[in-house]
């Protein structure tokens, strides 16, 4: 059994720098947040390609049914590109629509053991982000981890210096949020104006901000 732990992600900062296609460009200081994670064991079948995937308990108010339906369709993405196979188990402790990777972080585990289960054949893996982003946005970070520059569309991964552990005081909203109205709404509100000129490229600069 091989297993991947993928913490909660907080966006210390977050600008939008500009649209390429339909998507926004973005320049984010993102940073590990430890209280919440997903955590995935998987056990591999030499031979078998696809996962048979159980969710086995999570964030209060998950529901396994929409989660499986949205990430069945990326784990069997990840099962063919990787050409393998086996039972995974996912605890789901990343809440969704919260803002913090929860969409992404059991993809990212998934693909993290996999990779895991080929190294240990062998297998000399780099990380793919073309391949990532096309699961979402936020998974190659997800699965590159830590205090990292995020820009692009989000293959463009730096990792940053970080002394100490920052303290986060956390405000729940009910109702959740969707990104993709948000950025509708930005969109919107601002049209193509994009403010590039106070984007912070350190932690420090984000928390000051």
């Amino acid at each position: 059994m091989i297993a991947a732990k993928v913490p909660a992600k907080l966006n210390l900062s977050l600008a939008v720098t500009g649209k390429r296609g339909n998507m926004h460009t973005l320049d984010m200081i993102m940073y590990p947040y430890e209280k919440y994670a997903d955590i995935v064991e998987f056990c591999p079948v030499d031979g078998k390609v696809g996962f048979d995937v159980f969710v086995k308990g999570g964030f209060d108010g998950l529901n396994e049914e929409r989660f499986l339906a949205f990430a069945r369709d990326k784990f069997d993405a990840i099962a063919k590109r990787l050409q393998v196979g086996g039972k995974i188990e996912i605890f789901k402790g990343v809440p969704l629509g919260a803002g913090l990777g929860g969409s992404s972080a059991a993809i990212a585990g998934v693909y993290k053991a996999a990779i895991e289960y080929l190294r240990e054949k062998g297998q000399n893996m780099p990380l793919d982000v073309e391949f990532l982003l096309s699961l979402g946005s936020d998974v190659p970070y997800m699965v590159h981890g830590g205090v990292c520059r995020v820009s692009g569309v989000g293959e463009v991964i730096e990792e940053l210096e970080s002394e100490g552990k920052i303290e986060v005081c956390e405000i729940i909203a009910k109702g959740g949020s969707d990104s993709g109205k948000c950025y509708k709404l930005l969109d919107e509100l601002c049209g193509e104006k994009f403010d590039v000129a106070n984007v912070p490229t350190t932690v420090f600069e984000a928390i000051e901000v």
